[in-house]
């Protein structure tokens, strides 16, 4: 009997040890961004810059950093797997790249969850294999996620994870800042957990105003009040370029529907995940539009491999721009879900007079 209590107590002490020594290593290392940090811009392979226009096209892409294709489900979504196999990320990342090098003539490609360090996809760079896939564009990258060690789930840790947000632009930006969002604030998960930001980008038009493009991914697993915190700071952004007279630009992953979509739109059963059954507020901000396409879904639930016959569906990427912006077309671009668990979204805007 002395025995067996022997070795539960090691056990146990084990166990608290470890879970000290991963939290105190989290807190020493954990990412402390700036408020703003200047945006690194990578110039493009070949100089062949357009001329600015009145019409401008743009994407935005959450690629799930290459490790959430069609095949996977994900722990965190109600699934059981947490590190796709390489045979998965090798074949999305094939197809991501041969995407975007289809879309070459796309003016603003916004991407998500792109990674260049990370255990999950294999420590491959996709910004720079992103970058080198469209020779005509400037790259920026701003991480939003970088932890040294993610510990969870214990028996199968996520491990180091460094990926972020990348933009890429025919067009040279004057430019180019990552943007600090509120964090979510319950511990331990803070410790390891993303530094959500916005990645700010402008580009001088020969009116003497800015076109400013801004790549978001907003906060995801909450009740909604981190995401709203953040949307808060994202407003006070919008509403100071637009004072200025520039025209503006927001796309990426929300989060959450835009308003006015039928969250039931596409499901198969009845979902009641609150996370996928909020709409954004319409009057978030008065006068400007969501550009979105409600035909399209734009993302997946991942509690089971892709399923079109049961599988969970709905639209949380979009854009939103100013006033005196007119949306030509928005439209989502089906790809049935085979390298990410989103879809990408192209949009054509016009510059008003």
């Amino acid at each position: 009997m002395k025995h067996i209590l022997l070795i539960a107590g090691v056990l146990i002490a084990a166990a608290i040890l470890y879970v000290g020594g991963m939290l105190l290593f989290g807190i020493i290392t954990r990412y402390r961004p700036k408020p703003v940090e200047i945006a690194e811009i990578t110039p493009p392979l070949k100089t062949d810059t357009p001329a600015y226009d009145s019409v401008y096209t743009f994407l935005i892409w959450n690629v799930g950093y290459g490790g959430l294709g069609k095949e996977v489900d994900f722990f965190y979504d109600g699934g059981k797997m947490v590190t796709s196999p390489l045979e998965h990320v090798l074949k999305n990342n094939r197809g991501l790249t041969d995407f975007l090098k289809s879309h070459n003539d796309v003016d603003f490609i916004l991407l998500q969850e792109v990674d260049r360090n990370s255990k999950r996809s294999y420590r491959i760079d996709q910004a720079k294999q992103f970058a080198e896939a469209l020779p005509g564009h400037y790259s920026a990258f701003a991480p939003n996620f970088d932890v040294k060690f993610f510990p969870f789930p214990f028996t199968d840790p996520i491990g180091k994870v460094y990926g972020g947000l990348q933009s890429l632009s025919r067009y040279e930006p004057s430019e180019s800042k990552r943007i600090a969002l509120p964090d979510i604030t319950d511990f331990p998960r803070r410790v390891f957990y993303l530094r959500r930001c916005l990645l700010l980008q402008r580009f001088p038009l020969p009116s003497g105003r800015d076109l400013v493009v801004i790549n978001t991914h907003f906060e995801a697993y909450d009740d909604g009040s981190v995401k709203q915190q953040q949307m808060a700071v994202t407003k006070k952004i919008l509403d100071e370029e637009y004072a200025r007279g520039n025209f503006v630009v927001i796309g990426g992953d929300w989060n959450i529907a835009p308003p006015g979509f039928d969250v039931h739109k596409f499901e198969k059963t009845k979902e009641d995940d609150p996370l996928y059954l909020r709409n954004n507020d319409p009057s978030y901000m008065p006068g400007w539009t969501f550009a979105f396409d409600s035909t399209v879904a734009t993302n997946r639930k991942n509690n089971f491999p892709y399923d079109p016959a049961r599988s969970y569906t709905t639209v949380i990427d979009y854009y939103l721009v100013s006033p005196n912006l007119e949306v030509v077309k928005v439209q989502g671009i089906d790809l049935s879900f085979e390298y990410s668990d989103h879809q990408p979204v192209w949009l054509q805007l016009k510059l008003k007079p």
